[in-house]
């Protein structure tokens, strides 16, 4: 097939899941020998890779990257034609229904969460800080006004992208249910593939290599969360629980890699709960040493608060990358999650938004080494069986291929 991969790869400076969704799609679905064209700032980011057509846009601000890649990618379209057009983008899925679709056989559509939701938790969040810094009642007016116009208007450009897309992909089931209750899709027009894991990074490493490389106390335990610092993550409970862990297991330390908007936040609850000088915030880390971080700790863990998680459930791709290394996990009992743990072994669900619950398990698995090496063996067997991003990649194939002629 020739794919049109439309959503921007970046180069991966980031951890971020969002970039590292796309880079391993985009990278794997080459190696089942497709033909990709894909948007990037790096002229060399993946044209090491066979198959991998890299078109380059100019780097710039948020406004003149965007008028730079609509410009190359109307040039794309108007001399080239493919067979699949594949996005997650609903702002250029929109367009090219209106205005492209001849350029292309097919169009699929991928959907990672309810739009809806991650704007409603954003927006609180945004009305707090505005409301704690300035007091201003009319900013708040102004702030609401703004967040529901804008909600709106995504809402209806989602909408529109789902209708103009031939197939869907959801990352859980929650997720397709979510559309065809609320959006009116066809239940046939919808297909559920899980996130994944690079089993070829993230594997068991030697915990002693890995502390020395990165600097750390070689005879302290190490609790690990990866990801963005988002709304939805929960970090703030694991900030909360970090002060009835030292109680019992004084000699343990958190490392938090990745950065995001409740950075701040976090880092000002750390200290008012005096536990500041026993969490790491490491900010941004290259994704390529991120296997180097979990490896180098003891117990990993996944909070997610029931808001928006709750509703869609989740496919975890932190927790599929802690399993890859052999690490087990303590992670939030929602749907897609706790699937996970129970399917695998390997891990501990515990109820969300709890501390005092997750104080509790992430303390079982410190006390025992052995129960630690066997939810870490089990789960790296179930996510090198399951969730590598070539199985991945094989099924978004089949989608992508179902339906088209010759």
């Amino acid at each position: 097939m020739k794919i049109l991969f439309l959503d921007m790869v970046w180069p991966l400076y980031l951890a971020d899941g969002s970039l590292i969704h796309r880079y391993e799609l985009v990278s794997n679905l080459a190696r089942l020998d497709n033909e990709i064209h894909i948007f990037t700032t790096d002229k060399a980011s993946l044209s090491n890779i066979s198959n991998i057509h890299c078109n380059y846009v100019k780097p710039g601000s948020l406004f003149s990257l965007t008028v730079n890649y609509f410009r190359n990618y109307v040039k794309l379209l108007s001399s080239e034609t493919f067979d699949v057009l594949y996005t997650r983008n609903p702002n250029f899925g929109f367009l090219s229904g209106v205005f492209c679709k001849s350029r292309f056989k097919k169009m699929v559509y991928e959907l990672n969460g309810i739009p809806e939701d991650e704007s409603s938790l954003f927006r609180t969040k945004c009305e707090e800080d505005k409301l704690s810094q300035q007091g201003n009642k009319s900013g708040f007016s102004f702030s609401k006004t703004y967040f529901t116009a804008h909600a709106r208007f995504k809402l209806f450009i989602l909408k529109k992208a789902l209708e103009f897309s031939d197939r869907i992909i959801a990352v859980t089931p929650g997720i397709k249910s979510n559309l065809e209750k609320v959006y009116n899709i066809p239940e046939e027009k919808i297909v559920v593939v899980s996130n994944g894991a690079n089993t070829s990074l993230f594997k068991p490493l030697g915990q002693e290599n890995c502390r020395r490389e990165l600097g750390l106390d070689p005879e302290i335990s190490y609790v690990c969360f990866v990801g963005n610092l988002a709304p939805w993550q929960g970090v703030e409970y694991l900030v909360k629980a970090a002060p009835f862990i030292l109680s019992r297991f004084p000699k343990c330390r958190f490392l938090i890699i990745g950065d995001g908007v409740m950075k701040n936040e976090l880092l000002k609850l750390s200290s008012e709960l005096g536990v500041e000088d026993r969490f790491i915030f490491t900010g941004v880390v290259a994704y390529d040493r991120v296997p180097m971080y979990i490896n180098a700790s003891d117990v990993c863990t996944a909070p997610f608060i029931l808001a928006r998680n709750a509703k869609i459930g989740l496919s975890p791709l932190k927790l599929y990358e802690y399993m890859a290394c052999g690490k087990p996990v303590v992670a939030s009992n929602i749907s897609g999650v706790s699937d996970a743990l129970e399917a695998s072994e390997g891990g501990i669900p515990v109820r969300p938004e709890n501390p005092g619950a997750l104080a509790e398990a992430i303390l079982k698995l410190l006390e025992n080494p052995d129960l630690r090496n066997k939810l870490g063996s089990k789960g790296l067997s179930y996510v090198t069986e399951n969730y590598s991003w070539y199985s991945v990649a094989k099924k978004v194939d089949r989608v992508c291929k179902s339906g088209l002629q010759g």
